[in-house]
């Protein structure tokens, strides 16, 4: 998780004051992708964790993404759920597909804590993801920037397949659940330490080639992102909704939220964050439409 201490991306004018915006921020990464000048950085990124996990796992059945990809974020969900309070999502932020081979999703997650819990989420998530592949390999991969640890166990990256209990076989079906502990990553010297390292804001100037590219697409998005006029009525949205919610836990005398509001800002979470944690806290606090991150 982007802490206090590590250095974001930039800053967006609000009208209420300046957001700071760090590389695992959700709305920045839904806008990011949503451009198809920029899929490549996304592509990059999973292969660097692919090939990662394809060194402590060398018989893996699990491959790089290297054909034609076309990639699908939320971002336009969020415009929506401004103007419309029943303005649905889809389940996932990013889905990648890689021509009639596979479809990755990716989760970019902050808090090791929702609500429903990772372990949950990520299941149903990979059952719609199966359910609706149409014969493709339906991957999962989720950027942990705070550890799950009964997913990791210990571990920098974790994958869950579908295994026979009595032998040990795996199915047929390869698609699996992969889980990337990024706070272990960073402090590793390699290129996907740097990666890790880069998305959780503590290196800012990358030194391997591939994750100089990534950063470079993120800091040229970034430019375009402040500036957006879309980018500041989903980001406001989310900020007066917070607003709410803070001025509901004053008035219920709640001081122990508004307390927690305070310390998740410090730790780098952005509002649709707060409120996700938040919202089981409070009671008659107006509805809002936030990504579940």
């Amino acid at each position: 998780m982007a802490s206090k201490n590590n250095t974001p991306l930039g800053y967006v004018e609000l009208p209420n004051g300046d957001m700071a915006i760090f590389p695992m921020n959700d709305v920045f990464l839904n806008y990011t992708f949503e451009d198809a000048e920029h899929w490549e950085a996304l592509r990059l990124a999973v292969n660097l964790i692919i090939e990662a996990y394809m060194q402590l796992k060398p018989d893996t059945r699990l491959k790089t993404i290297d054909g034609d990809i076309n990639v699908r974020t939320q971002f336009r969900q969020f415009l929506a759920a401004n103007k419309n309070a029943n303005a649905k999502f889809r389940e996932q932020d990013i889905k990648m597909t890689e021509g009639k081979v596979s479809i990755t999703y990716v989760e970019f997650q902050n808090d090791a804590h929702p609500d429903p819990p990772i372990e949950i989420r990520s299941v149903e998530y990979f059952g719609i993801g199966i359910g609706h592949s149409k014969g493709k390999i339906a991957n999962q991969i989720w950027f942990l920037a705070e550890d799950v640890k009964s997913l990791l166990r210990g571990k920098t990256i974790a994958r869950y397949v579908l295994k026979d209990e009595i032998s040990g076989e795996e199915h047929p079906e390869s698609s699996g659940i992969m889980y990337v502990s990024l706070t272990k990553l960073a402090k590793e010297n390699t290129p996907v330490g740097e990666l890790a390292s880069f998305l959780l804001g503590i290196t800012t100037d990358p030194q391997n080639q591939v994750v100089k590219k990534i950063a470079k697409t993120f800091s040229a998005s970034f430019q375009e992102f402040k500036e957006d006029e879309d980018v500041v009525t989903v980001l406001t949205h989310e900020e007066r909704v917070r607003g709410k919610v803070w001025t509901a836990a004053v008035a219920e005398g709640k001081k122990e939220v508004a307390s927690q509001v305070i310390a998740l800002e410090e730790k780098g979470l952005d509002p649709a964050e707060i409120l996700k944690q938040l919202k089981n806290l409070l009671v008659d606090v107006p509805s809002t439409n936030t990504t579940q991150k």
